[in-house]
């Protein structure tokens, strides 16, 4: 065999085995957590946190599915089902209430891309709240899982926790700001 052959197809197996080998071990979650004292009372956060409806005009989160997204907000604020829903080019996306207490709200967000039959979950989310002095402490958690070998890999090198905290540290910037008026 052609010694320069036989390299490329070690290096090349070599390589394959590096991927996957690494690939395994690396974690299959992600989690996110940013925390951020606000000046409104609970009460108040609460009111804004439940309701969709605002959440446009102080949250970053957004789905972009093409230039023609059309937002619709579903549900009665505050209760569990409430909804954001996007629609667009690249599909449909949501983000819905499923747990509302006195003290946090959790979501879960789906996507369903075109051609797709259902709505397959892509992330998880609460925001809870407590009394701190005449405000209020605020902490945003999100999580997920790679469910690919290329996503653990794009998971290692963290753009998308990034990015998310990016996220959450504007939408509770903005959240202080819409909680106060």
């Amino acid at each position: 065999m052609n010694p320069v052959f036989k390299t490329l197809v070690l290096t090349m197996a070599g390589t394959i085995l590096v991927y996957y080998g690494v690939g395994a071990i690396l974690a299959n979650e992600w989690v996110v957590e940013t925390s951020r004292s606000v000046t409104a009372p609970p009460a108040k956060v609460a009111a804004v946190l439940g309701d969709f409806a605002t959440w446009k005009d102080w949250s970053q989160m957004d789905a972009n599915l093409g230039p023609e997204t059309q937002r619709e907000v579903s549900g009665a604020p505050g209760t569990v089902g409430h909804a954001i829903t996007w629609r667009g080019g690249q599909g449909l996306a949501r983000l819905q209430l499923v747990e509302v207490t006195p003290a946090s709200i959790r979501y879960e967000f789906t996507r369903q891309l075109p051609g797709e039959q259902e709505l397959l979950l892509s992330g998880r989310g609460q925001v809870s709240w407590v009394a701190e002095g005449t405000g209020s402490k605020v902490t945003w958690r999100d999580e997920g899982k790679w469910d690919s070998m290329p996503g653990r890999w794009i998971g290692w090198f963290g753009a998308l926790q990034e990015r998310m905290r990016q996220i959450q540290n504007s939408s509770l910037e903005g959240l202080e700001r819409a909680a106060a008026r």
